[in-house]
């Protein structure tokens, strides 16, 4: 499952079409608040998060996701990615400091995607997904879709 955090249309849906290609099953919002809601009620195997958004931005929103993510899911670390077409050195470490794993340029190609899905952190969190969707015994175990 993937969750793309994007205000532009036009960027949430090629991104969404080109995810969807490679197996995902995608949710799409269009601010960072909505993104917070999404992210503390499922897991996904991705997240992209733009960086400059309307309502709440990309950094406040990962921000306040990871706070409460270590008080309250601290047994997995949602994988995420930062957006931005216009991110400077500084915008990209300040991404990474509040809690992005990574940074991608828009526009996010075909190659980047894959080659997101193809890394460490992404194929851990996926097993340690599926392994929690397969133990019924998980306490408060968030949706999965």
């Amino acid at each position: 499952r993937a969750l793309v955090i994007e205000d532009s249309v036009v960027v949430r849906k090629s991104l969404s079409r080109v995810l969807v290609k490679l197996g995902f099953e995608v949710t799409e919002v269009t601010n960072g608040m909505d993104g917070l809601k999404e992210l503390k009620e499922s897991l996904f195997n991705l997240v992209l998060c733009d960086f400059l958004m309307p309502i709440m931005d990309g950094l406040d929103c990962i921000q306040q996701f990871r706070q409460w993510e270590s008080a309250n899911r601290h047994h997995i670390r949602q994988y995420i990615v930062g957006i931005s077409a216009h991110a400077s050195d500084k915008d990209i470490e300040a991404g990474l400091k509040v809690g992005m794993d990574e940074f991608r340029s828009k526009p996010v190609s075909f190659a980047d995607l894959t080659e997101l899905k193809d890394c460490k952190q992404f194929k851990r969190l996926s097993e340690e997904l599926q392994t929690l969707q397969q133990n019924p015994c998980s306490a408060k175990r968030p949706k999965f879709g």
